[in-house]
């Protein structure tokens, strides 16, 4: 059974009565009662909406917010199988005229809806009693009524239970006595505003095999051997070079099977890194976001999480734009080294990455799946006074070639019952590419 909201819509009426057509009163709960029927025209028979009602505003808020949204629900003509209803046209003018002595004054709140049942004049009915808050009253019942199988107490208290309702306990009592102490809370107003842009970069092959042909073929005049002459390649002085190029003791040349093997390795890295090559160029090229969270009221917020999620994006860290030369991110395509060392000659540049991390900086981000999550965790949140991010955490990218990015948010706060959630958005800049990434690093560091 969907609880996630309470059934003031048809469409969340219809899902409920559909659950109770199909498991009967098995669904009952302490936020649910089922009634096949009830004859408005006996005492007993309204009681028991009277003490339903009592029962379910004595529930302690934590409990009750876990489902309907807080609300407790009476369902009147509904039973497994089918939905025989009550006579239509039951006001809750007539409701509370027999009722009103067990609630009043000071009772708790609550209010009727209706739907359709399967025969024609006949309707069944919704109870909606009031969320509980901290600092409500402890409800007592306020007359008496000794029935069959319904009695009532002057002055008892009954809570609403798994499927039933009945009197307090003394743990109850105490926990009731504790809501009633609470003082309510008003309403967080929050405010986050998002400055700055998201940024996309331009990560077409076209741009990226022009980048490889071009060190290809500036590595290919530097290091591939001339071709020789016939003449030449017959002389004891080109069997001498070819011997040394061979040897490795000039590294300056290469053979054209030497240079080929060397230069498909090297292609083979910068496509396989090329995205984080052109994220950590981003990173120290382009502004990061920055983020801020404010409280409109005027009292301290306190234990304030919040959670962003920037749909269909990643973050990159923030860089240092020595680190992010041409020099150091995107090794030599033929690497000059001794014949005798057999090292690689370049270390990988995600390898040489190193992304501190202060504990008790209130924000934290990463990637998950196609999203980027961003979560900031506040001891406190002043009236008045935002929290802002540093502006160099991270720098957003886009997945797509779009405009503009969607985001929610969900903010909890210690001492609120429930979840406060929104929207955001943010725009996305232009294509960046590898040349105006570090035109526009060059310019930064002016």
């Amino acid at each position: 059974m969907d609880t996630s909201r309470p059934p003031h819509g048809e469409r969340q009426r219809k899902a409920l009565l559909a659950e109770i057509v199909a498991g009967g009163d098995t669904a009952e709960k302490h936020y649910l009662e089922i009634k096949r029927q009830l004859d408005f025209s006996s005492k007993e028979e309204t009681t028991k909406i009277a003490k339903f009602i009592l029962g379910a505003a004595n529930r302690l808020p934590a409990t009750a917010e876990r489902h309907f949204g807080g609300y407790a629900v009476m369902v009147i003509g509904a039973e497994q199988g089918g939905l025989p209803g009550v006579p239509a046209g039951t006001e809750v003018l007539d409701i509370e005229q027999k009722i009103n002595k067990f609630l009043l004054p000071g009772g708790p709140q609550w209010e009727l809806e209706r739907a359709p049942a399967d025969a024609p004049g006949q309707e069944v009915l919704f109870i909606l009693v009031d969320p509980p808050q901290d600092g409500d009253p402890i409800y007592l019942c306020r007359a008496d009524f000794q029935g069959s199988k319904v009695n009532l107490s002057n002055g008892d208290i009954y809570v609403r239970a798994q499927g039933q309702t009945r009197k307090a306990t003394a743990p109850e009592i105490d926990d009731l006595m504790t809501r009633a102490g609470k003082k309510s809370l008003p309403t967080p107003e929050l405010t986050v505003s998002l400055a700055g842009d998201a940024h996309h970069l331009d990560l077409t092959p076209e741009r990226l095999n022009h980048f490889i042909d071009s060190q290809v073929e500036k590595a290919r005049t530097q290091h591939l051997s001339p071709p020789a002459s016939a003449a030449a390649q017959g002389s004891p002085l080109f069997a001498a070079l070819n011997s040394q190029v061979l040897l490795g003791l000039d590294p300056s040349r290469l053979s054209p099977e030497a240079f080929e093997r060397q230069a498909l390795g090297w292609e083979q890295q910068i496509r396989a890194e090329w995205q984080e090559s052109l994220g950590r160029i981003a990173g120290a090229a382009l502004p990061g976001l920055v983020i801020e969270l404010g409280n409109r009221q005027s009292i301290f917020l306190e234990a304030v999480r919040f959670d962003l999620t920037l749909k269909e994006a990643y973050g990159v860290n923030t860089e240092d734009a020595d680190d992010v030369t041409p020099e150091k991110l995107f090794p030599p395509v033929i690497v000059q080294r001794s014949p005798f060392d057999h090292g690689l000659g370049f270390s990988p540049s995600y390898l040489n990455r190193i992304s501190p991390t202060l504990s008790r900086y209130p924000l934290k981000w990463k990637n998950v799946g196609e999203n980027l999550h961003i979560t900031i965790e506040l001891d406190q949140l002043r009236p008045g006074t935002p929290w802002a991010s540093d502006g160099d955490d991270f720098v957003v990218i886009s997945r797509h070639n779009v405009t503009t990015l969607s985001g929610t948010w969900r903010a909890t706060i210690r001492g609120h019952h429930q979840a406060f959630d929104g929207e955001v958005s943010l725009p996305v800049s232009a294509d960046h590419n590898i040349q105006t990434l570090y035109r526009q690093l060059g310019d930064k560091a002016q």
